[in-house]
């Protein structure tokens, strides 16, 4: 998935102090934000969207002159998973509600740390609705492969390469993900609160 960490860290970096700060400052700045990660998001997901539909082309494809049934399976299970991810993605997009100008502060702090908790919880999931279903493909593809080497009397080491090498590729994009993603997430949540939260205080 595309890494939004660099941007969100630097959210914040422009800030008003405390002291200087009047509440209405305050609502445009946490209105920025907001509508700032909103953007943040939305590049994500249309660049995202874009990859698996890419996939989906390249790997029907692939499919279509697959020699053998197994490798055919597969690489179509890897096709049908790009537009899994597509479709995933609207759908999760269209369950998020946008900013409302009117807020006052404190809403609009709230509506901030909700879209953190929902990134959260999207990339706490990564590993089934991302990961798994073209995994599962491409191991497919590969049992194929090693089967019709077999049968020919060709197996070999190498063919064991390609499933160590995508597991491993997917193993760290999970932990891109799960945990280097929501660890950052985490620290920026508990950082609006805590910004927000103590110049709303002295309010």
């Amino acid at each position: 998935m595309m890494d939004v960490n660099d941007e969100l860290s630097e959210l914040w970096c422009s800030q008003p102090c405390a002291s200087a700060a009047t509440k209405e400052d305050l609502v445009r700045m946490v209105e920025k934000r907001t509508r700032q990660f909103d953007r943040f998001i939305l590049v994500r997901n249309v660049l995202e969207s874009i990859s698996a539909f890419a996939v989906t082309v390249i790997f029907a494809a692939m499919a279509a002159r697959a020699p053998d049934v197994l490798q055919r399976a597969g690489l179509l299970i890897v096709a049908a998973s790009g537009l899994w991810i597509i479709a995933f993605l609207l759908r999760y997009r269209r369950a998020s509600f946008p900013a409302d100008p009117s807020q006052e502060l404190s809403c609009y702090r709230r509506a901030l740390v909700e879209r953190y908790d929902r990134e959260i919880r999207l990339l706490k999931s990564v590993k089934y609705w991302y990961l798994l279903p073209p995994w599962i493909g491409l191991l497919t593809g590969s049992a194929g492969v090693i089967l019709h080497a077999f049968r020919n009397g060709r197996l070999g080491w190498h063919d064991f390469i390609a499933p160590l090498i995508y597991t491993a590729f997917f193993t760290g994009v999970w932990w891109l993900n799960e945990v280097y993603g929501v660890a950052h997430l985490q620290a920026e949540r508990a950082r609006v609160l805590t910004i927000a939260g103590d110049h709303a205080e002295h309010l």
